[in-house]
């Protein structure tokens, strides 16, 4: 057995309460006391379960964006009670159940029955971890192993392929967002197989996209000479009655200064005033109707300029969602990488005669644990099987021979490249590998 030390090292963690992590999936129950009616009301259609987010957030209906991470269930209850009360207004706080439905994962792989994804637990150790995974790995079960080695290839060209699309599209992402017509192949990418075609489907949407944007521009410049033909015809127009408002005040004038002498009838000066006020009446329209015309072009030029910055930000969002599922995915290859490396070993280990077993010594268990750290780095721990664990942990279990260090198991290691790749995600970022399972 490794390292023994590590169990009181992480005793006094587990006194501790449990605090959410990403992955994890909360159950939400919300009782309000109505006191018109004298009794308690169940939130029924936002009760139900939620998932922790890779940002360490729970999205509640009304409530918003919770903080759920590194917070235990009691913490999270009362953010949401306070959020509930200050964003529906109510006159108290509602009665929030919140109880942890299921934990977030643990990854388990090498000389078990069934290596891959499993929920996490509370207080679990290591050998609970190979308790879930169906117990150790039994001798001679060499097509169990191939079996899993080939999964596990699979498994890594899937990612592979899915890494290739991702790392091209938001290659295409970014040439839009800088306004190019084309863009370049990843240099990670070069020699990949396919790797034109690939990119000449993301240039053809690209180009779609591209007809389809300039197409709405065009609308919108439509209809912004519209509205300017618009705005000139109507200057046109006022000038014009300006005009005849003049004309129409010096005849009123003159018609004025004539009824003052009493030279004209009343009739004629009422005439006179009313053609007067109702020149001046179609001016006020048609100022009203410039106005209106000068503020739709004005919406229309500004339209124009959402329509690019909304794809813009539209763009953007992708490519930040893209970032996270290629990291994704370079994890998912690495830990495809370690499950079939470790179940070659694993067959060579069970093909071995009882004879040499013999005189090796005996076959013990070697435990292995890949964490993530808060600053995003990774530690390897050698541990036993009483190690408590922890969400996302990478427990790697292998053979060894007590009697000779030589005969212990050499792990195959996160390379530098990967290390790197991993250490840019945020510390609510974690291993996602597919669950393999397979029969006795």
């Amino acid at each position: 057995m490794l390292v023994v030390a590590w169990t009181a090292h992480f005793e006094p963690a587990q006194a501790e309460p449990y605090t959410l992590v990403p992955e994890d999936r909360i159950k939400l129950r919300i009782v309000e006391w109505r006191p018109a009616e004298e009794q308690y009301a169940s939130w029924q259609a936002l009760e139900g379960t939620y998932a922790v987010d890779d940002a360490g957030n729970l999205s509640i209906p009304i409530a918003g964006e919770i903080t759920a991470m590194a917070k235990t269930t009691e913490q999270v209850s009362d953010a949401i009670a306070t959020a509930l009360t200050e964003n529906a207004k109510l006159p108290g706080r509602p009665f929030i159940a919140v109880e942890i439905a299921e934990h977030a994962p643990i990854f388990i792989t090498g000389a078990v029955e069934t290596p891959g994804r499993y929920s996490f637990q509370t207080n679990m150790t290591v050998m609970k971890a190979v308790s879930v995974a169906g117990g150790f790995l039994r001798r001679g079960e060499t097509y169990t192993l191939e079996r899993n080695r080939i999964e596990a290839a699979g498994t890594y060209r899937s990612a592979a392929l899915v890494q290739r699309d991702l790392l091209v599209r938001r290659a295409r992402l970014s040439a839009e967002i800088a306004g190019a017509t084309s863009f370049e192949i990843p240099a990670e990418l070069s020699g990949t197989p396919d790797i034109d075609k690939v990119k000449e489907e993301e240039i053809n949407l690209m180009r779609l996209r591209r007809i389809e944007l300039k197409s709405r521009i065009d609308a919108a410049d439509d209809l912004s000479r519209l509205y300017s033909q618009e705005i000139k015809t109507l200057e046109a127009k006022i000038t014009t009655q300006r005009r005849q408002i003049d004309l129409a005040q010096r005849e009123f004038d003159s018609v004025n200064n004539l009824a003052s002498r009493g030279l004209t009838d009343n009739a004629r000066h009422l005439s006179v005033d009313r053609g007067l006020a109702e020149a001046q009446g179609r001016l006020l329209d048609l100022e009203i109707a410039l106005t209106k015309a000068r503020q739709s072009l004005s919406e229309s030029e500004q339209g124009k300029l959402n329509i690019v910055n909304k794809q813009n930000a539209e763009n953007q969002q992708e490519v930040n969602t893209i970032e996270l599922a290629i990291r994704k995915s370079a994890i998912d290859m690495q830990v495809a990488r370690l499950l079939g490396e470790q179940a070659d070993y694993s067959a060579q280990v069970a093909g071995s005669a009882q004879e040499e077993v013999v005189a090796l010594g005996n076959i013990g268990k070697t435990f292995r644990i890949t964490r993530r750290n808060g600053d995003g780095s990774y530690s390897h721990i050698d541990a036993d099987e009483t190690t408590p664990l922890l969400p996302h942990d990478l427990i790697e279990v292998g053979t060894g021979v007590a009697s000779q260090k030589s005969s212990l198991p050499q792990y195959p290691q996160l390379s530098p490249a990967m290390l790197a790749n991993m250490a840019q995600e945020d510390t609510s970022e974690h291993l996602e590998p597919t669950k393999r399972r397979h029969d006795d």
